[in-house]
């Protein structure tokens, strides 16, 4: 069974990013949409993935907004593909700052 979670650090203030709205699509439609919770996380969106090509979307840019700051990036998305056979956990987090984002494969 495959898996999802995520989590939102802003590094310009070094704390979670609290309500942002992420959402998960597959093949171009929208399977699932989460808000991180205090600790910037969401622990799991679907109970698993199926085979395909995925995109997380998370709404930075409504969230910098609400706490009073400007960004030129609307939104951070990470593509991934979870292939046939495979039966591992995602865990795909976002680093986020006004001035840009990054990601890398958790665990």
């Amino acid at each position: 069974m495959n898996t999802l979670s995520t989590h939102i650090l802003d590094i310009s203030t070094g704390k979670p990013a609290q309500g942002v709205t992420v959402r998960l699509e597959c093949n171009g439609e929208v399977v699932a949409a989460e808000i991180t919770n205090d600790n910037g996380r969401i622990r799991e969106f679907v109970p698993f993935l199926t085979a395909g090509h995925y995109r997380l979307v998370a709404e930075t840019g409504l969230w910098f907004s609400a706490t009073g700051r400007n960004t030129v990036y609307p939104c951070a998305q990470i593509d991934f593909v979870v292939g046939e056979t495979a039966d591992e956990h995602f865990h795909l987090p976002f680093v986020i700052a006004p001035g840009g984002w990054s990601t890398y494969r958790g665990s």
